[in-house]
């Protein structure tokens, strides 16, 4: 299984890495921490998971959010904002993402989340 990771901050990309990394399965973890590189890499790798970091590129980043949805229908995409999560719950669960979460108070949610598909 491939994850990519997607955050503006290297040292986040970083860590979610390595929470993800010991999760039997994951074969690559692909780090995005640049705008112009995530169509590109992810067109690539074609990853089975996408985490993506709702703030890349400002505040409340749906629009690049719903591309990667309408690119890669098949991916698991696993959101993650520090602001109200609960109203970008509602805007994901309206463009098809199955999992939005609070980057500060969910965080470490990501593992299960990514062991239950892989069973």
């Amino acid at each position: 299984m491939t994850i990519a990771i997607i955050d503006k901050s290297e040292m986040t990309t970083l860590r979610l890495g390595s929470l993800v990394s010991g999760i039997k399965g994951i074969k690559n973890i692909i780090h995005i921490i640049d705008m112009q590189q995530i169509f590109i890499t992810l067109g690539k790798v074609i990853p089975q998971v996408i985490i993506y970091d709702l703030n890349m590129n400002g505040r409340g980043n749906l629009s690049n959010l719903q591309k990667i949805r309408e690119s890669f229908p098949k991916t698991m995409i696993i959101a993650l904002t520090s602001f109200s999560p609960e109203q970008y719950r509602r805007k994901c669960d309206e463009i098809g993402i199955q999992h939005c979460l609070d980057k500060i108070n969910e965080f470490e949610r990501i593992p299960e989340i990514i062991s239950g598909i892989i069973r």
